[in-house]
């Protein structure tokens, strides 16, 4: 059943709800009886929510329960969305309970699709140097995951419904692993994360927030990689992100 679909038998059962009620109210002057006039009309609106549910709105109240691990499994046998039906494998995310850092993506690419890891191509290599660069390692001290869990396909970006069904997911692992901070890498990733649609030179230079804790944004490895003269600006960023932990921060970058 599509989200419209769904919405159209929920408004169908509120209004032969309201035809019952209204019903009631003519048996009880039928018979003269005085309906509880405290009780007053129920609220069909709800009730018709709690007969027919959201399914996405089911799974994010069922998050709210789960543990990190419960999390990859929940999302190895996610259907919320198409891209369920396309992958080879979830990208759940992976590192550290507690981690320093949280570095969050748009999506899995295909190697990531290929081995259920997050940022394992070039790109995941080249962030990796970026952690290094000021004292960081995704074994140690850093987690990493992705605004959709399943890889778009032909790696375009995720579609508004497709994020819609799956931040659920990040937002329960953010509120478990309890960060210092989260670096968005990308656009994509700062747009969806933080409801914003500005450009993403727009976005750099800020610390944001989401929920109370700091948010850099930066450019995505894999665009780096295709544009190595904003290696600079990633460096400012890596800087910024350093001071935003505490950590000591080095002359030179990668």
């Amino acid at each position: 059943m599509t989200q419209n679909e769904r919405e159209d038998v929920r408004r169908s059962v509120e209004t032969r709800l309201g035809q019952a009620w209204a019903l009631f109210q003519e048996v009880q002057d039928y018979v003269g009886e005085t309906p509880g006039v405290a009780a007053g009309v129920p609220d069909f609106h709800q009730r018709a929510l709690e007969i027919v549910p959201d399914p996405q709105q089911q799974a994010a109240d069922a998050l709210q329960r789960v543990s990190l691990s419960q999390i990859a499994q929940l999302v190895a046998n996610c259907s919320l969305c198409a891209l369920g039906s396309l992958r080879t494998h979830a990208v759940p995310g992976e590192g550290v309970a507690n981690a320093r850092l949280m570095v969050i993506g748009e999506g899995p690419g295909a190697e990531e699709d290929r081995t259920g890891r997050p940022f394992v191509g070039k790109a995941g290599k080249y962030l990796d140097s970026w952690l290094t660069a000021i004292g960081l390692d995704r074994s140690t001290n850093v987690f990493i995951a992705n605004i959709v869990k399943c890889r778009p396909p032909e790696n375009r970006d995720p579609l508004p419904q497709e994020a819609q069904a799956c931040i659920p997911y990040l937002k329960r692992q953010i509120a478990l692993v309890k960060p210092d901070g989260i670096l968005c890498v990308g656009k994509v990733a700062a747009h969806f994360l933080l409801g914003r649609e500005d450009a993403l030179h727009a976005l750099r230079g800020t610390i944001h927030r989401f929920e109370g804790l700091p948010v850099v944004v930066t450019y995505h490895p894999a665009a780096v990689l295709r544009n190595l003269q904003l290696r600079g600006s990633v460096w400012e960023d890596l800087k910024r992100t350093a001071n935003v932990l505490n950590l000591p921060v080095p002359n030179s970058g990668r």
